[in-house]
C-alpha cells in the first residue's frame, strides 16, 4: 500500500486572510487534517492509537510559501511520510495548482506519545507491514533551525490560551501558537513581513486559561520569536523568514 495521500481543496472564504490569499495559519490546519487522514488510510490513525492509549504530536513544523493560493482556487494538496524511525517521523506535504505547479511546501517531525505519561512510543513497531513509502524527493529538507532562547527585550504581545486552542489532548494544539503568533501582529505589519517560511519547534505545552508572553528578536533575513507560560519556560519557537 502506498503511502502517499492526496486530494483536492477548494480554498473557501474559512481559510483565507485579510487579502483574499490562504492564510499561514489555516495552511497549518490544512496539512494537519490531510495528514489525520492520511495515517487513517495507512492504519495507524486516531481510533487506531485511541485503544491503545496514545496520540500522535508534533514536534517540529516548517512551511515554506512560494505562491500562496487565492480564493476559490482548486488545489491539489499531498503529503506522505518518510520510513519512520523508533520514535520520530517526517512527514511531508505539497500543495500544487491544476496544472501540478508548486505553490506551498512543508515538512513536520512527529512522535507518538502515551496518554498517561506523556512518553515518547515506538513508531516502527505500530506501522503495518506492507507500506509502500513513497520514493519521491523530500520537501523543505534543511535542518529544523537552533533557536537562542535567549530574547532581550519585554514582550512585545501576549495571548490567553481560550477554550478553542485546546485540543482533544486537553492542551493547546499546535496550529494555535501559530494563530496566537499571526495575531499579534496587525494586519498591515503582517503582509508587511510578507512570510516566506516559518518553522515552529514545540517544547512544552500550555493550556487553557494560561497567559503566554510572545518575545521577538531580529534577525538577518526574518525575526524569531518565543512563546514562554506564566512560569518563564518556553512553550514554543518560531523563525520566520521573509526574503
Amino acid at each position: 500500500m502506498s503511502t502517499r495521500y492526496t486530494r483536492s481543496v477548494t480554498i473557501l472564504p474559512s481559510r483565507i486572510d485579510a487579502h483574499g490569499r490562504l492564510s499561514v495559519p489555516d495552511t497549518f490546519d490544512l496539512f494537519m487534517d490531510v495528514a489525520t487522514e492520511a495515517a487513517g488510510e495507512m492504519g495507524v490513525g486516531f481510533d487506531f492509537l485511541k485503544k491503545r492509549g496514545m496520540f500522535w504530536i508534533t514536534v517540529k513544523t516548517r512551511i515554506r510559501f512560494i505562491e500562496r493560493p487565492p480564493l476559490l482556487s482548486r488545489v491539489q494538496v499531498s503529503t506522505w511520510p518518510e520510513a519512520p524511525g523508533e520514535k520520530r517521523c517526517d512527514r511531508y506535504y505539497e500543495i500544487t495548482d491544476e496544472s501540478g505547479r508548486p505553490m506551498v511546501q512543508g515538512r513536520t517531525e512527529w512522535a507518538i506519545v502515551s496518554v498517561l505519561t506523556g512518553h515518547p512510543q515506538r513508531i516502527d513497531r505500530l506501522m503495518p507491514e506492507g507500506l509502500v513509502y513513497d520514493a519521491g524527493k523530500a520537501v523543505c529538507p534543511e535542518p529544523f533551525p537552533m533557536i537562542d532562547e535567549a530574547f532581550p527585550e519585554p514582550p512585545f504581545a501576549g495571548h490567553r490560551v481560550v477554550s478553542t486552542d485546546i485540543d482533544m489532548a486537553r492542551h493547546m494544539n499546535n496550529v494555535a501558537y501559530v494563530r496566537a503568533i499571526a495575531n499579534a501582529f496587525t494586519v498591515k505589519e503582517w503582509k508587511k513581513l510578507n512570510v516566506k517560511q516559518l518553522d515552529v519547534i514545540f517544547r512544552a505545552s500550555a493550556h487553557e486559561g494560561d497567559a503566554l508572553s510572545l518575545y521577538r528578536r531580529a534577525i538577518p533575513g526574518g525575526l524569531d520569536v518565543r512563546i514562554a507560560l506564566p512560569d518563564g519556560t518556553t512553550s514554543a519557537l518560531a523563525r520566520i523568514l521573509t526574503e
